[in-house]
């Protein structure tokens, strides 16, 4: 494989070949990442296809060793990288910007999301009672849990008496208009 196939890759691609020679399936590619398993084996089929590879792990091996000889050439003297080097996929060219503070309540929790690889992720305030994408399980505890079950059986019993409610209209509706109509 040559050098101008390995500079078609994303970053996106570079990570999930990363996962892949870590020997981590798509699923935890996809937590890791924040990404959808879907969305990970369709980056990793792009990169095998972009490379010529016959399969993902070939893939993967190829572009370890690709970085690796890479940054083996990259690094001078004091074992830094050359100020003028530029990276495909943009990394490095410019600095990182400050980190901004966490959001935070009284009680030490972060407002507004989870905190996962120091980014604050948004996420409902209110625990929801089925699980979302990239957890392993609900985490919701039991207080949450029992104040779930009254709230869906109001909310049942609201939207049948709305069902109901709407059929009586329609009846009437037809029933005057089939009695003007004869």
């Amino acid at each position: 494989m040559t050098p101008e196939r390995f500079a078609l890759l994303t970053r996106r691609h570079r990570e999930c070949l990363r996962g892949v020679k870590a020997l981590k399936g798509s699923k935890e590619i996809a937590t890791e990442l924040g990404l959808g398993k879907s969305t990970v084996d369709s980056y990793l089929a792009e990169a095998v296809r972009l490379l010529g590879a016959r399969n993902r792990r070939e893939a993967a091996m190829a572009l370890a060793e690709d970085e690796a000889r890479s940054n083996d050439q990259d690094i001078d003297e004091q074992g830094e990288l050359p100020p003028h080097k530029i990276i495909p996929n943009s990394t490095g060219l410019v600095s990182d910007p400050p980190a901004m503070p966490l959001p935070m309540a009284p009680d030490g929790s972060t407002v507004g999301g989870a905190v996962q690889d120091g980014h604050v992720h948004a996420s409902p305030r209110l625990s929801l009672p089925f699980r979302r994408q990239g957890q392993t399980r609900n985490d919701m505890s039991m207080a949450e849990r029992l104040l779930w079950v009254p709230t869906i059986a109001i909310a049942l019993a609201i939207g049948f008496g709305m069902l109901a409610t709407g059929l009586d209209v329609m009846t009437r509706v037809i029933g005057r208009l089939s009695h003007l109509a004869g």
